[in-house]
């Protein structure tokens, strides 16, 4: 696997991390601050908030593992070369 590929792994990785955290700070401001400026409860809104906040960091997540294992550098995965 080459610097670049691998660098570029990590990016990915990083970026997606980057996301959840982000993610996780806008449910904190939901949960949170909003209740301060006047927010009510319902489940007609929360249902649909926990689903999508849920679904997200999950698909976040799986791709975040996916991208991670597809791309680390098994042997077994490396082309061969001529003299092999």
């Amino acid at each position: 696997m080459s610097k670049v590929r691998a660098a570029l792994v990590v990016l990915g990785d990083v970026m997606l991390i980057a996301v959840v955290v982000l993610l996780l700070e806008i449910d904190k401001l939901v949960n949170g601050t909003l209740y301060n400026y006047g927010l009510f409860f319902s489940y007609d809104w929360a249902q649909s908030y926990w689903l999508l906040f849920r679904l997200s960091l999950t698909l976040i997540v799986v791709a975040i593992i996916i991208i991670s294992v597809v791309e680390l550098p098994y042997p077994a995965f490396q082309e061969k070369t001529e003299e092999q």
